[in-house]
């Protein structure tokens, strides 16, 4: 894989790849982290390996990125978000006339987040990766090495379950 290769896929996929971490994650900085990680590990695997024997760089890069997520929960337990925490990474408050509305977007936001966490974690990345990043039942497939039909049945599980968690 060239540079070039390289270049253009980081920064067509970096920001979804964010996403995904944030999604899964409780901050900001690890997010941050684990994303430069999986593009770091990315980009040294095409090093040593033949580029030959990877059909979508795409969903490979994606299903790196779950393997290191998996990886990250191995090694650290879990910490609930707080006010504090949200406030040290520059967390600002809205102005006075939109307040209302962001405290409810940001109320809505931290209930899927937690009903994402609570939801079986494959059910959550499914979700994130098709919904929010926008992947493909195709490449679900290739990332999850399932079938089609499969991963279509999973997304509707997971959709249930995330109803499920959010009492909808």
């Amino acid at each position: 894989m060239t540079k070039t290769e390289f270049s253009q896929l980081y920064y067509s996929e970096i920001d979804k790849v964010f996403r995904f971490y944030f999604l899964r994650v409780n901050s900001v900085e690890e997010a941050e982290d684990l994303t430069s990680l999986v593009f770091l590990k990315f980009y040294q695997f095409f090093q040593k390996k033949d580029e030959k024997i990877v059909k979508d760089k795409k969903a490979f890069l994606y299903k790196m990125a779950r393997n290191l997520l998996v990886d990250f929960y191995r090694k650290k337990d879990r910490n609930s978000l707080s006010l504090d925490k949200l406030f040290k990474e520059g967390f600002d408050l809205p102005s006075p006339i939109d307040f209302e509305n962001k405290i409810e977007a940001n109320f809505q936001m931290e209930e899927i987040k937690k009903a994402l966490r609570e939801i079986n974690p494959l059910y959550a990345d499914v979700i994130i990766l098709h919904y929010i990043d926008d992947l493909s039942i195709k490449e679900l497939s290739t990332i999850l090495n399932k079938k089609e039909n499969n991963i279509r049945v999973l997304v509707h599980r997971a959709l249930e379950a995330l109803k499920e968690r959010l009492n909808c």
